[in-house]
């Protein structure tokens, strides 16, 4: 069911509410976690990076563009495949036992084509959440909003293979204002508070 988000002010607010209900739920840990979520994936990334002799902003671009339905851990993995199979002159598509979907390896390949900025990589992206997830790496405060995030802020949890966890575009940029206005009332940027509830979440409906 399409929630009136866009239009019902209050149904706006309850969402503010139902956000800031999950923070208000997490341990220590998981604000610790949380707000210091990003700054750990920028240097995971760093360190790929080094070992790749690669540009950062490249590094991210080809993680958040294999970021899709894929834990952390085996996000950066994969994102060393794609890159792997790019500087070895393979075909996207012929990658060995790589997770991330074909369509986003062929995003990563054209984001290592693409120039050293970041401007330039977010236009390959496209998508609002992947592009926010470069951002968020990269220290910027965009909001990534994902699945899990949508069912924070609406208090429910909806199979995210679901037709009804599609997010479209309005609806979106409506849930991230929501999570800036939550993290506002806290004082702390909004990635980092989607970051928290996140692990807040994870640990109440045991998600991996």
């Amino acid at each position: 069911m399409t929630k009136p988000i866009l239009t019902d002010r209050l149904f706006f607010n309850r969402c503010v509410r139902n956000i800031l209900d999950c923070y208000k739920r997490a341990t220590r840990s998981e604000v610790r976690q949380g707000l210091t979520w990003y700054s750990k994936a920028k240097r995971d990334c760093q360190h790929v990076a080094s070992d790749y002799d690669m540009r950062l902003r490249h590094v991210v671009g080809v993680v958040a563009a294999t970021s899709p339905n894929l834990r952390w851990e085996k996000n950066v993995h994969t994102a060393t495949q794609v890159i792997d199979g790019f500087n070895a002159g393979l075909p996207h598509d012929e990658l060995p036992s790589c997770m991330a979907y074909k369509a986003n390896r062929l995003k990563g390949y054209h984001v290592l084509n693409s120039s050293n900025r970041s401007a330039a990589i977010m236009k390959v992206l496209r998508g609002p959440k992947v592009s926010a997830f470069f951002d968020n790496i990269m220290g910027g405060d965009s909001v990534t909003i994902d699945g899990h995030a949508r069912n924070i802020a609406y208090a429910e949890r909806v199979n995210l293979k679901a037709d009804a966890a599609n997010i479209s575009k309005k609806e979106y940029t409506a849930l991230a204002d929501a999570y800036r206005k939550a993290a506002a009332q806290i004082g702390i940027k909004a990635c980092d508070l989607q970051a928290v509830t996140w692990t807040v979440w994870r640990r109440e409906h045991g998600i991996a």
